[in-house]
Order: C-alpha cells, then sequence, then structure tokens
C-alpha cells in the first residue's frame, strides 16, 4: 500500500490527498460558475478563479449554542474571495463588519484584499502622490 501511495504522489508531484483537494476544489468552483453563483458573501463582486474562492459560514459557528448544527446547516455557508472572507473573519465575536468594501478602513485595519478594496487602495495611493509631487519644495 505505501508503494501505491508513493506512485501516486510522485506521478501527481503532490501529494494525493492534497491533489484530491484541489480537485473538490476546481469542480465545486466550475459548478458554481454553471449555476451563476460565483458572488462573493462579502462584497458582491464576481469571484474569478479557483485560487480566489473560499468557503465561509454566514453566521460563524465557533463559540455559538449549536456550533455543529452551524458549521454543517448547507443554508449557513456561503462563498466569498479568499481575501475578503479573511478581512471578514479579523473582527471581534464574529460580528459583520459596518464598514463598507473601497474604504481605507476596510483596505488598511481589516486587512481586505478583495478587488474592490485593492481597487480603491491603488486609486487613494496615485491621488495621494499627484498632491505630494504638486507641492513645491521650500
Amino acid at each position: 500500500m505505501k508503494d501505491y501511495n508513493k506512485k501516486k504522489n510522485e506521478q501527481l508531484g503532490m501529494s494525493h490527498g492534497t491533489a484530491a483537494n484541489r480537485l473538490r476544489k476546481a469542480i465545486m468552483f466550475r459548478l458554481l460558475q454553471d449555476a451563476g453563483k460565483d458572488m462573493c458573501f462579502q462584497c458582491g463582486e464576481k469571484i474569478e478563479s479557483v485560487d480566489e474562492i473560499s468557503i465561509e459560514h454566514k453566521v460563524p459557528w465557533l463559540d455559538n449554542d449549536d456550533p455543529v448544527g452551524l458549521f454543517f446547516d448547507l443554508d449557513n455557508i456561503a462563498f466569498s474571495h479568499l481575501s475578503c472572507n479573511v478581512g471578514a473573519s479579523r473582527q471581534h465575536k464574529g460580528l459583520r463588519l459596518t464598514t463598507k468594501h473601497g474604504s481605507k478602513t476596510m483596505y488598511s485595519n481589516h486587512g481586505c484584499r478583495c478587488r474592490i478594496c485593492t481597487k480603491a487602495e491603488t486609486a487613494r495611493v496615485a491621488a495621494w502622490r499627484i498632491k505630494v509631487g504638486g507641492r513645491k519644495k521650500r
């Protein structure tokens, strides 16, 4: 059995378990695309690639009265950009942010790197550079 697993790992260039998880994620993403459900729960933008997608719980299950029930409740599952999900998980006690995507606070304080926040931060920095670059030296 060890030789068989070793052979699979060698041919795949990674462990069979890692490969199987990547395949499951790719299948899930394709099905979401086909169903038109490839929109981020956090920012509402389209999830463009399998590398961006993450599964999240709409209502945090950790430290909830029914953690097992909430964890496995398919109606409590959503899909998000990984960066949006990570940004939302940095909140205290699992509360949803009231800060909007595209704001400096969302990018700087909450670490959101979704397309909306990254684009807004890039524009903010570009505007700052123009403003600063336009000043005369004393």
